[in-house]
């Protein structure tokens, strides 16, 4: 009878244990579709509220795929909420918690660099991203971010780093336009202006098809043209460009004005 009767106890009590489990982890996806949603809506302060909510269950609940699931979709309600260093710390448990995988890589890479955690520590996530292999896309959204940080206030060195990384990338991305743009603009960073006119120009070709798209890398043709000192040119390039009615005209009659004090002439 002592017996029996402790099985009886034990019973009630396993049955409470899972049934607990069963209501955390309904609470988990309740809390992970209504951040989803409010996600969806752009409300990415709501939907980190909601994340938040859903991770808090996790000491009981034992939902590891899940949980690296909602620790993705928390980080990046928080990236897009411009919380850069809480998106980093999620992306660093992330590798913790569900291994070294690129995506999570380049996405610590791309918050580290927003959070203005320095060169080295965003260059290591790219760089381990890359031997990871992974999404393209992705990759080439972190590699975007850290060209564009090496020439707002890179060193040479830095500058150097990124082009090798692109020229790195190049033969897989040259019929990327998106690509060549970023390519040529780190060039003339770089003062390779006739290395970036080459890119340019390849960009010019690919876009031929979408006039506002290829007037982009026309107007950087005229502006590799005028680095160089090919003023004439330039200037032609340039007011080309403003007859088309393409381009930020403010910006182009500027350019042109200029360059008439280049050529010779100043009033057309």
């Amino acid at each position: 009878m002592q017996k029996r009767q402790g099985l009886v106890i034990a019973l009630p009590v396993a049955l409470l244990l899972f049934s607990g489990c069963g209501a955390r982890g309904q609470a988990v996806r309740k809390y992970r579709s209504l951040g989803i949603a409010e996600m969806q809506k752009q409300n990415y302060e709501a939907a980190i509220d909601a994340f938040r909510h859903a991770t808090d269950y996790y000491g009981t609940a034992q939902q590891d795929k899940e949980e690296a699931d909602i620790l993705g979709y928390l980080a990046e309600a928080e990236y897009r909420a411009g919380k850069y260093e809480d998106a980093l710390t999620h992306y660093e448990l992330l590798l913790q918690k569900d291994g070294r995988k690129a995506a999570y890589l380049d996405l610590a890479c791309a918050a580290a660099v927003k959070a203005d955690k320095g060169w080295d520590t965003a260059l290591a996530y790219y760089e381990e991203a890359e031997k990871a292999g992974g999404d393209r896309a992705l990759h080439l959204e972190a590699l975007y971010l850290l060209g564009e940080t090496a020439r707002s206030k890179g060193s040479a060195a830095e500058l150097e780093t990124i082009r090798a990384a692109y020229e790195k990338a190049y033969p897989g991305a040259k019929e990327d336009s998106r690509f060549l743009l970023h390519y040529g603009d780190l060039l003339v960073s770089a003062k390779k202006t006739e290395e970036a006119f080459a890119v340019f120009e390849a960009g010019e070709k690919l876009t031929a098809a979408n006039a506002e798209e290829q007037a982009a890398f026309r107007e950087r043709e005229a502006v590799c043209q005028e680095y160089r000192g090919e003023y004439a040119d330039a200037l032609q390039r340039f007011t080309a460009l403003l007859e088309s009615g393409l381009g930020d005209k403010e910006m182009l009659e500027h350019e042109i004005a200029f360059l008439k004090t280049r050529v010779g002439g100043n009033d057309g």
